[in-house]
């Protein structure tokens, strides 16, 4: 755990971290026993770093699934090209529509990506948030055993500095509410379009891209 609160210094100090840290060495007269008053505060640190590492990897699951949808936009337009070179008008506007479904497909991950980094930045504030109170937890352990420099520490400071990244997070997380709604109109224009297609396109026998799962890929 020690290991983990280090990183969250480490990646706090890097976005501004906060005004008010106790000195670890305030720490070293507190009793083991009283130390353990910490735990629930190390373990919300923990939780949201490890939130913020779980939205890294869905950005990059994500950037993966629009390569995927690239090749196959470019495998709906060879389609087209042999359909043109036999004259098949049926086959050339399935496989035309394909390719424009994808492209609304590409446009609802693209939109989502970006979701997913408004929700990294978000995080990140919710990791401040953790480690403002753990922070907190600190100054109330030295204040509680009385350490020597307890009289130095204003629980006032940091329980106002507990609230100020408070409020930002919930700004940050409205924000996130109003790209969430938009990433949902996008999605839903292209599931619209490809249940269209597959309802219009022979049930798949015309097209694999009419109701191939593979092809099309989960939302």
């Amino acid at each position: 755990m020690r290991v983990t609160i280090l990183a969250t210094v480490l990646l706090l100090g890097g976005c501004g971290g906060l005004s008010y840290q106790v000195d670890r060495d305030l720490l070293l007269e507190v009793s083991v026993e009283n130390k353990l008053l910490l735990f629930e505060a190390e373990n919300e640190v923990s939780i949201a770093i490890d939130e913020l590492e779980q939205i890294s990897r869905q950005i990059q699951k994500v950037k993966q699934q629009i390569s995927s949808v690239n090749s196959q936009r470019n495998a709906a337009e060879a389609d087209y090209e042999r359909a043109d070179s036999k004259e098949d008008e049926k086959a050339m506007q399935i496989a035309k529509t394909s390719a424009d479904i994808l492209e609304l497909k590409k446009d609802f991950l693209e939109a989502r990506v970006s979701l997913f980094e408004e929700k990294l930045k978000a995080q990140d504030g919710l990791v401040r948030v953790a480690f403002a109170k753990y922070e907190l937890a600190k100054a109330k352990l030295v204040k509680k055993n009385n350490v020597r420099g307890a009289d130095k520490i204003d629980l006032a400071d940091y329980e106002a500095q507990v609230d100020e990244v408070v409020a930002v997070a919930r700004e940050e997380q409205q924000a996130i509410n109003e790209t969430e709604k938009e990433v949902e109109t996008l999605r839903k224009q292209w599931l619209d379009s490809r249940n269209q297609l597959e309802q219009t396109s022979g049930g798949g026998a015309a097209s694999p891209w009419a109701d191939d799962a593979m092809a099309w890929g989960e939302p």
